[in-house]
């Protein structure tokens, strides 16, 4: 491979699935981690998004009563453009749709509404985290600060992390504000190895520390997925439409669940 064709597949597999977030009162930035056949699924941290879902009291026909349930705002997605694989064009924005979350996970997937074939990210192979050491080179990427998608280089540094009894990796790639949801990217291997989230922060100050960063490793990112049924993105023997059937079917079972238990407590009572 030629100089050139060597940072050409740099710029296909981390510039080119690196989007920005715009939600109310926050932004970020995400990656493409599924298109195919116009269906077009982008991750996030859910702190880039949580201003986009609200809580509301609607009617459940099974229940006959009001219950809690998610409304959603419109995202704003900005896929960049480029110029001779490498200068930055400007961007071409989507509304998208928050699909599925998890606040404890810190983790939220959106589907873009508009019928578009983007580039994904090549995810790490799940259950080879253990292959993964100290000092390997990475690269964290994000849209941040308004700006175009920035790459920064360092090294996986530390795993293990616990923050709210949640595991944490930690590495040496300065990310800005507004690089939350992106992607840490390994260096040597361009796969997809976790999601940039927060900054070091010094404990008497309040400072952020840019050249440390948590990041939500791959493993969290896989349990995500499978947790909230869309394993379509990461196993092929799964489908789009197989998953949304399954998500359809497992709802209406919760709330069965709670009107046996609604039922119980009346005649209890």
């Amino acid at each position: 491979m030629t100089e050139q064709g060597y940072y050409n597949v740099r710029w296909e597999k981390v510039l080119l699935p690196t989007v920005r977030i715009q939600a109310p009162h926050a932004g970020g930035s995400g990656s493409v981690v599924y298109s195919r056949d116009g269906a077009t699924y982008i991750l996030t941290n859910h702190h880039v998004v949580e201003g986009a879902i609200k809580a509301v009291d609607k009617w459940s026909p099974l229940l006959k009563r009001d219950v809690k349930d998610d409304e959603f705002t419109t995202i704003i997605v900005n896929f960049f453009e480029y110029m001779w694989k490498s200068r930055f064009a400007g961007v071409s924005s989507t509304q998208a749709d928050i699909v599925t979350y998890d606040k404890n996970e810190d983790l939220a997937l959106l589907k873009v509404r508009a019928d578009r074939q983007a580039t994904t990210c090549t995810l790490y192979p799940r259950g080879k985290e253990a292959d993964l050491r100290a000092t390997m080179p990475v690269f964290a990427v994000g849209a941040g600060m308004s700006e175009g998608p920035v790459i920064t280089q360092g090294m996986l540094s530390q795993f293990g992390q616990e923050i709210a009894n949640r595991e944490f990796w930690l590495n040496t790639a300065p990310i800005i504000f507004g690089n939350s949801g992106g992607s840490l990217f390994l260096a040597d291997t361009l796969e997809l190895i976790g999601v940039p989230t927060r900054m070091v922060v010094k404990r008497d100050t309040g400072d952020a520390i840019t050249h440390l960063a948590f990041n939500i490793p791959i493993n969290r990112i896989y349990d995500f997925f499978e947790a909230q049924r869309f394993r379509f993105i990461y196993d092929t023997s799964f489908t789009e439409e197989g998953e949304a059937a399954e998500r359809d079917r497992m709802r209406k079972e919760s709330q069965l669940e709670i009107a046996v238990k609604d039922s119980e407590m009346r005649r209890k009572s």
